[in-house]
């Protein structure tokens, strides 16, 4: 064993540069990868084989050694705890990540067509990556089960290949991994296209080595001209492998022999000027096919594409296509609106904005270094505002960040969301308000005639986060009876009065502040869902604040007052922009506010739960921009609350409610607990200290969803 060990060692690790910790933590990793092959089988591929085949790629000690340690083998005995404590957490965190990606198999062979959903997928398993290591290490297993196909029957060869083809090949692509991606694809091919792969092959007389050999003739001959001229040059090459060929003679209905590209150099240089010169150097030494040459740089490509193509008839009279063009062409052709690889998977409207833009960060990283520890570096969880969650059919959705099982009902049909009563979760029973991950498959639970549920519409509670499901639910309480959404809205008015304790306040100022006119269209527009609970307890709120003459001390259920002078918001990024507060809404300081970009009038800071802001249209929506209070202009100050609950007795209830209160980062000053043991209640008066923040309708919906807590009110 210790022979095979040493062996592995040599394979994986030889070229870098290790101290001694880092050997003997290497060493102990291919010992545990060999050991790996006598223990029970658990999976079809060995981690010693993956780590081989990213050996070339140079990535860092830490990823190697995850590699060998996520062996499926060594999952019973091996548990990510003990990695943690044997190598490190981020080793663990690897090795975790891995046998997650490994153990995914929702791919579904009749899908095969489906260009969106295959596009979701592919995003998917990126957005499930926290570290684009793990994914770099998924594609070597996949080269690797690829390998060792041909032991399988028809069924498995067809499934896998098929996957390979539509999901992990664009990704090896993708991520700009040449090694993978064209292996990836001539495998997949072989078993797709067995006929066709071997006809391609026994018409290319040389074998990949030596047309890489040959390339790297090419290669040579051109620098040694370039640099006799004094002309700095980047060149590349590749020999054009067995699927791309094919690709090819498919799109342009060509025989293999009318192909000029098998063998591809790409040249890089500083300007246009030293574009042209270096096509001059390469025509007078070598003769060109002519109908085969394009300028790109002087008549782009409509979509922005430049470069100079031409195909030379080189050494031996073999053709070789030579790509010219500046790192800035360059840029564009890889990672602009001129990039390839979105035509050619077939997903190009379907792009996750940001996820794209941190793909192409680590595509450029990665493609201008070959530092081992850049890889460390960049092992920052790739940016998505979007989550990609499942049907119990295995239907990929795309879904907002923070989403919940019920926006997700409402996505799949507006009748399903309003039906929805519950939702499993990868089986398991979860609250509406759950927040889905990547990954994630969703059931939704229904009944039969089912309503949505006024519940739904208070941000407090955090049932729907999609502004579009949101206006579905406003919808249906609109299409109501009158009256129905009248009696409604006046009760849910009354209990934030009961539940605050201020009966006192004066109903006119909340018309007035709401711009209505009787307390009935009041009620009407809250039965509707056109006004919620967060709004009506900011306006409550308010209007419990003490006047402007009022002590700056901190008081019993009040706030300091602030004048506007002291409410200082700017736009974060443009401090110098003019703002103003709304009269709508009049946000107080560290309220939660957006901005809106009026016509003239400089930006205008909303609370964000206001009315006008809530009920924008789409293209208004576009004016609204991130702002922020000015710490050092509105003092935060805090004030005290007494809440009273009232509870079934439970164990465990106080330490829940504390749980509760420190999550909501709240401080609690002193508290006072009654038990009924006869009627097994339990009465609490706690008093808190809040920061001027704080909405207390969001702590009373926050601390009421605790099990066994029957009501929770401001105490007076």
């Amino acid at each position: 064993m210790q022979q095979a060990i040493e062996q592995l060692y040599q394979k994986v690790f030889s070229s870098l540069k290790l101290d001694d910790k880092q050997t003997s933590l290497c060493y102990k990793a291919c010992e545990m990868a060999i050991k790996a092959q006598e223990l029970p089988e658990k999976g079809v591929v060995r981690s010693f084989l993956v780590a081989e085949v990213l050996a070339p790629l140079k990535l860092d000690e830490e990823t190697l050694i995850a590699t060998l340690l996520s062996d499926a083998n060594l999952t019973p005995f091996y548990p990510c705890e003990k990695i943690a404590e044997e190598y490190s957490e981020q080793t663990a965190h690897l090795v975790r990540g891995i046998r997650r990606l490994n153990q995914f198999k929702e791919f579904d062979l009749d899908r095969k067509d489906d260009d969106v959903q295959n596009e979701r997928l592919r995003q998917m398993l990126l957005a499930m990556t926290s570290d684009i290591r793990i994914m770099i290490v998924k594609l070597a297993y996949r080269v690797v089960r690829m390998r060792e196909l041909k032991h399988e029957s028809d069924e498995i060869k067809q499934q896998i290949a098929a996957e390979t083809e539509l999901i992990f090949a664009p990704l090896a692509n993708r991520l700009g991994i040449a090694q993978l991606k064209w292996e990836l694809e001539d495998l997949s091919f072989r078993y797709l296209e067995p006929q066709k792969y071997k006809e391609i092959a026994s018409k290319l007389r040389d074998k990949r080595s030596e047309r890489e050999e040959y390339i790297k003739l090419v290669i040579e001959t051109i620098d040694n001209m370039l640099k006799e001229h004094g002309i700095k040059a980047d060149i590349s090459g590749r020999p054009k492998h067995i699927f791309s060929i094919w690709k090819k003679m498919h799109r342009k209905n060509l025989p293999i022999e009318e192909l000029y590209d098998l063998r591809a150099v790409r040249i890089y240089v500083d300007s246009v000027q030293m574009c042209y010169e270096t096509l001059g150097l390469i025509h007078s030494r070598w003769s060109y096919v002519r109908h085969e040459f394009d300028d790109y740089i002087t008549t782009p490509k409509e979509n922005g594409y430049q470069s100079i193509h031409t195909v030379i008839i080189g050494p031996e009279g073999k053709t070789v296509e030579i790509q010219i063009r500046t790192p800035d062409m360059h840029h564009n052709a890889e990672y602009g609106i001129a990039a390839h690889w979105r035509y050619k998977e077939g997903g190009h409207s379907n792009f996750d904005e940001s996820l794209e833009r941190s793909i192409a960060n680590i595509r450029q990283l990665l493609e201008n270094s070959n530092t081992p520890d850049l890889f460390k570096e960049i092992s920052t969880e790739l940016q998505t505002k979007h989550i990609y969650v499942m049907t119990p059919q295995n239907e990929i959705v795309t879904l907002r960040q923070g989403s919940t099982p019920l926006d997700f009902a409402y996505q799949i049909h507006t009748e399903l969301g309003h039906r929805c009563r519950g939702a499993k979760i990868n089986g398991r029973i979860q609250p509406l308000s759950y927040v889905l991950q990547t990954g994630d498959k969703v059931e939704v639970l229904t009944i039969k005639n089912g309503e949505p549920s006024r519940n739904w519409l208070n941000p407090n509670l955090g049932y729907l986060t999609s502004s579009s499901a949101r206006n579905k639910v406003r919808s249906w309480f609109n299409k109501q009876n009158k009256s129905e959404n009248t009696s409604a809205g006046e009760a849910l008015f009354h209990k934030e009065i009961k539940r605050l304790h201020a009966e006192s306040i004066d109903s006119k100022k909340l018309l007035q502040r709401f711009k209505y006119d009787t307390l009935d269209l009041l009620y009407e527009d809250i039965g509707k869902g056109r006004l919620n609970e967060r709004q009506i307890t900011n306006a409550i709120q308010d209007e419990l604040r003490p006047n402007k003459t009022q002590s700056r001390q901190q008081q019993s259920f009040g706030f300091p007052a602030h004048s506007e002078e002291e409410a200082v918001a700017y736009v974060v990024g443009a401090v110098h922009l003019t703002t103003h507060l709304a009269p709508c809404c009049q946000p107080k300081p560290f309220d939660d506010i957006v901005g809106f970009v009026t016509r003239g009038r400089g930006v205008t800071i909303h609370h964000r739960e206001c009315a006008n802001i809530l009920n924008l249209s789409h293209e208004d929506r576009r004016r609204l921009i991130d702002v922020s209070w000015d710490k050092d202009k509105a003092e935060q100050p805090c004030f005290l609350a007494e809440l009273q609950i009232s509870a079934f007795d439970r164990k465990g209830l106080l330490r829940d409610v504390m749980t509760k209160l420190t999550d909501m980062d709240i401080n609690l000053i002193a508290s006072n607990t009654k038990t009924n043991t006869q009627e097994h209640s339990v009465t609490m008066i706690l008093t808190l200290e809040l920061d001027y923040a704080t909405n207390l309708g969001d702590l009373l919906d926050q601390v009421e969803l605790i099990p066994n807590i029957e009501s929770v009110s401001i105490k007076t």
